[in-house]
């Protein structure tokens, strides 16, 4: 699969380790922040979807919002991503992400609306009541090294479940973000509603924004009995 990921809010929580536990695939672990458990919420407009080097009509430009924690395999200590919840404005892309990826991805009717000013855009994301929003300027920093946010976003691996003992990586492929420079960050708290009770008293940490890129994912399975940079 390739596209467009772009305009990415990133907003970062902090949840007990025991909830994201029994999240992991086979082979993975927590990969922890200062001792800290952390989950995103990211949203992002993904646009310019192909499969299989097929151009899919009317999948072209939506927003969309996924739920992420952070983890590493125990096999090689590769870093990179859980998905908890996936939510998408359009049921193709959802019945396939489930079939053909396995990924806990929800029909959800995501809105992202994209204004330009004079000098910044808002970008708003938003499902019913449940909105996030920036104003951004058109300056963009790299990733500091060590940084809390080069944390969050330097991820090129997703681990995905297929049952008890199999894990599949995803390997995400695109140049390296930056962070655009937001002006304000208009965070709707009820928007962890979208997930499990059991994750209602996350604690919010930060929000940043990320100018995303063209990316490219393909698949592999972790084998631990294997020289561990080599898919299968």
């Amino acid at each position: 699969m390739t596209g467009h990921w772009e305009d990415l809010i990133i907003s970062t929580f902090e949840v007990d380790k025991e909830i994201l536990e029994s999240y992991l695939p086979n082979n993975t672990e927590l990969d922890l922040y200062n001792g800290k458990a952390l989950m995103s919420m990211v949203a992002f407009t993904f646009s310019k979807v192909n499969f299989f080097g097929v151009k899919i009509p009317f999948h072209q430009h939506f927003g969309q919002i996924n739920f992420r924690f952070y983890a590493k395999s125990t096999v090689d200590g590769t870093k990179g991503v859980v998905f908890i919840r996936e939510f998408a404005p359009k049921p193709l892309i959802a019945l396939t992400a489930n079939l053909c990826y396995n990924e806990p991805y929800f029909y959800k009717n995501i809105k992202v609306r994209t204004t330009k000013h004079k000098a910044h855009r808002t970008l708003k994301y938003s499902y019913k009541s449940m909105q996030i929003a920036a104003d951004v300027s058109h300056k963009t920093t790299a990733l500091t090294e060590k940084s809390f946010d080069k944390f969050i976003v330097d991820r090129y691996i997703a681990f995905v479940k297929q049952h008890k003992t199999k894990t599949m990586q995803y390997k995400i492929q695109h140049r390296p973000w930056k962070i655009v420079q937001a002006f304000t960050i208009h965070n709707n708290n009820n928007i962890i509603s979208m997930l499990p009770k059991v994750f209602k008293n996350a604690k919010y940490i930060k929000t940043c924004v990320v100018d995303g890129s063209f990316v490219s994912v393909e698949q592999g399975q972790l084998q631990p009995n294997r020289n561990p940079n080599i898919f299968a």
